[in-house]
């Protein structure tokens, strides 16, 4: 009733602006709703505050196992590295194999993973810190696990010899690659690579993605500087490939991470698309705090009504390098067939 009479009562286009302002101010009250059980949820359920089930603990001991298995498979592998990180890892496994038992996959190819370093210390006959030698040995005699992980060894040849082949071949033949040559990659090799990555599906066709190619070499490395997850081998990368996704073309509440989904699939077809033009490459996250996100938008120049999806450096691979073993859980472990 109040509504028709101020309809009457105002001019029509102040009755419009206040309409609009009026759905202005209920939109941001959904939204902020929206992000708060969004926020409520992650606490509860990540990691963020404490390893207390299950899923979070072997959560944890995959992320420390796969930077091992990085380390491992470097240009040039330090000897003696991420002590802090392998003493940890070996802490982790520990407390899930006496909470949770020795069943799960992944901590025995994590436990693997830590014989491995293991052995790889021993074959440069390089003596590991006591502190963590210790902390081996007691693995060993908590673990039924006793085979060492063996990272793969590949060259050029064979890691592109299923660019041309049947899809399931093809996919799993693709692998995070952190050892690039001097060799250039020509731009017209990565507009293919982007021709192929387009065909993404998006929501309603928007196709929210935007890609940065970065060539200078200063400024592909005061980026990757900031990244922060390429310790090793960013300073090798030839062509930086920075993906973005366009937050304009949303709306509503129910489309609050619609960016990131979209902006994931393309991240995905790219990487397809790279690996089928013979480009080595390796994604790399943009889990940004705000200071680093607000440097990072300043070095990429993206607009600010834009979101980081992902990084990917790019580059030819040399004659022979290694890629991280990177265990995968079987089908059945994380897909449910339901039916009804």
């Amino acid at each position: 009733m109040f509504k028709k009479t101020l309809k009457k009562i105002l001019p029509h286009h102040i009755f419009e602006f206040l309409r609009i302002e009026k759905k202005k101010i209920v939109q941001r009250k959904q939204l902020k709703k929206a992000y708060l059980y969004d926020m409520e949820r992650y606490i509860k359920y990540s990691d963020t505050l404490g390893s207390d089930t299950d899923q979070k603990l072997i959560g944890r001991i995959i992320r420390e196992y796969h930077v091992v298995e990085k380390g491992l498979t470097m240009p040039e592998t330090r000897l003696g590295f991420g002590k802090d990180l392998i003493f940890s890892l070996i802490q982790n496994c520990i407390d899930y194999i006496q909470q949770y038992g020795e069943t799960d996959e992944q901590l025995k190819h994590a436990i693997r993973v830590v014989l491995e370093y293991e052995r790889f210390h021993q074959e440069q006959g390089f003596a590991l810190d006591s502190v963590v030698q210790t902390a081996i040995n007691n693995l060993k005699q908590k673990a039924d696990e006793a085979r060492y992980c063996q990272q793969k060894e590949m060259n050029i040849d064979s890691y592109f010899q299923h660019i041309n082949a049947s899809f399931p071949l093809f996919a799993a033949s693709r692998s995070s690659v952190r050892n690039y040559s001097d060799k250039d990659i020509p731009t017209t090799t990565i507009i293919q690579a982007l021709e192929l990555a387009r065909t993404t599906p998006s929501a309603c066709n928007r196709q929210c993605w935007r890609t940065y190619v970065i060539e200078n070499k200063e400024q592909t490395n005061l980026i990757l500087a900031i990244q922060g997850g390429n310790r090793g081998f960013g300073h090798l990368t030839n062509k930086l490939i920075v993906l973005t996704a366009e937050l304009g073309v949303f709306t509503s509440t129910g489309e609050r991470n619609e960016a990131f989904i979209d902006g994931g699939m393309y991240a995905m077809n790219l990487l397809y698309g790279l690996h089928y033009n013979a480009i080595a490459a390796c994604i790399l996250n943009c889990s940004n705090t705000i200071e680093k996100d607000l440097k990072l938008r300043e070095l990429c120049r993206i607009k600010d009504s834009e979101v980081f999806i992902a990084m990917i450096s790019c580059g030819i691979p040399p004659e022979n390098f290694k890629v991280a073993a990177s265990l995968r859980y079987e089908a059945d472990k994380t897909n449910k067939l339901i039916i009804e």
